[in-house]
């Protein structure tokens, strides 16, 4: 993973009995992680890419994190709208990789190593 700009932190949280990652910090990405398994991984992230942006850990192969919202979250949270211009796009869109890359090394360092110990 390449150096960062920003430092994400992420709440965890479980909606639908789905793992939900919140970033606290611009661009305010709610993803989700998708749980596999080594065999079915390269399977899996070529399923989901064909719907979206997808995400992975380097070395883990039992999940990866897709993206479900940024910005403002439909209104909820007006003060976090991203305005979308041709001059911005393509930054928005590396911001976004940044953040659910991180979002991947954040879950498998906090969550999986966690429950293996």
């Amino acid at each position: 993973m390449k150096a960062s700009k920003t430092i994400h932190s992420f709440l965890l949280s479980e909606q639908e009995g789905q793992t939900i990652l919140t970033a606290q910090e611009y661009p305010w990405s709610v993803l989700q992680v998708i749980p596999t398994t080594p065999a079915d991984f390269d399977r899996t992230v070529a399923a989901l890419k064909e719907r979206g942006m997808v995400a992975h850990h380097d070395t883990d192969r039992t999940f990866c994190i897709i993206h479900l919202a940024s910005g403002d979250h439909d209104g909820k949270h007006p003060e976090r709208h991203i305005t979308i211009t041709q001059n911005n796009h393509m930054q928005i869109i590396e911001d976004l990789k940044d953040t659910m890359a991180q979002a991947a090394v954040w879950y498998k360092t906090n969550i999986i190593d966690h429950v293996k110990y």
